[in-house]
């Protein structure tokens, strides 16, 4: 019976100690966002449709391609913001960010008809599968080196979709669809303040 106490006991404190490791390993190796600021962490952990890269926007503003395995990291102001992310179908993230906080967004792939399908979700503590995605996600960051990018290291448009902003306006087709869906009230991801990444 002693033996079986003192097992426990030893498999309780590595069970802490390692819950431990993982809260400094993200302190340490997560980006932190600068005055003014919020992060938001880009990641496919997935392997499926290997070879294809899915643009990714922050609006009309092409953030960058995002392929199998790759991260990058987002610098932003807070507030409002609608990440698109476009693969055969175009997937829209209605975000609403803090000054200061961290988020995480991982891309899904499925296959499609002629390409794969993306969707976006977000890592949210409120699910219960919360703590192991988190422990997930740190191992992967830790493993793989990711793209931080700022404000002026993106570009304006991604070269490939030009033909997605029509002339009357500067307004993206793909905002205007995301408007549109908003106004008839349908189904939207949305990402809230308290969402963020702790």
């Amino acid at each position: 019976m002693r033996n079986i106490l003192f097992l426990l006991l030893i498999l309780f404190s590595l069970q802490i100690y390692s819950q431990e490791e993982i809260q400094v390993q993200a302190t340490d190796i997560m980006v932190k966002p600068g005055r003014g600021k919020c992060i938001v962490y880009f990641a496919r952990r997935e392997t499926a449709a290997l070879l294809a890269k899915f643009s990714v926007y922050d609006g009309d503003l092409f953030l960058g391609k995002l392929g199998a395995k790759k991260y990058f990291v987002y610098e932003c102001d807070p507030g409002e913001h609608v990440f698109i992310a476009k693969g055969e179908n175009t997937f829209y993230v209605d975000a609403n960010l803090e000054e200061g906080k961290i988020y995480v967004i991982d891309m899904k792939i499925k296959t499609g008809i002629i390409s794969a399908r993306v969707g976006l979700v977000a890592l949210d503590s409120s699910n219960k599968k919360y703590e192991k995605e988190k422990r997930k996600f740190i191992e992967f960051i830790n493993k793989k080196e990711g793209e931080l990018l700022l404000g002026e290291d993106i570009k304006e448009t991604d070269d490939t979709n030009e033909e997605d902003i029509s002339s009357a306006d500067s307004m993206s087709n793909r905002l205007k669809k995301f408007h549109e869906m908003k106004q008839k009230g349908k189904k939207i991801t949305a990402i809230s303040p308290s969402m963020n990444f702790d």
